[in-house]
């Protein structure tokens, strides 16, 4: 038997996919088309009746275009935004703004770290 705070987790986790899924303006019918699952699995993750494998994580987080991280716990690679605002963002591009953005920070912080090696040189 599950204890309350797993129960809980589930239903936090769920919300946080619900969220994304919509931000991405994805239906639930094209999410599970394009995780290949059924999509009364798909709704039962959303609805937190149905817990999510290991497999499923991977799947979502790559579709999405999320750390598990972010799906999991609603924590980002930056300290400085949370779940809520990284949403309301999402929901203003589409996945490939989303890419264009996330590819550009990987960028500039590889860019710094060159920056940085250089001066201690």
């Amino acid at each position: 038997m599950r204890s309350i705070d797993d129960i809980q987790e589930q239903i936090e986790i769920a919300g946080r996919l619900r969220m994304l899924r919509n931000a991405r303006g994805f239906t639930q019918k094209e999410m599970a088309e394009a995780l290949n699952m059924s999509y009364h699995t798909y709704v039962k993750l959303e609805n937190a009746s149905h817990g999510l494998t290991t497999k499923n994580i991977m799947k979502l987080c790559k579709f999405l275009n999320v750390s598990a991280d972010m799906l999991l716990f609603g924590r980002t690679d930056n300290d400085s935004i949370n779940f809520d605002e990284y949403v309301k963002c999402a929901e203003l591009l589409s996945n490939d703004g989303v890419k264009a953005i996330e590819d550009s920070v990987v960028l500039i912080k590889k860019l710094r770290g060159l920056e940085l090696s250089k001066q201690v040189e």
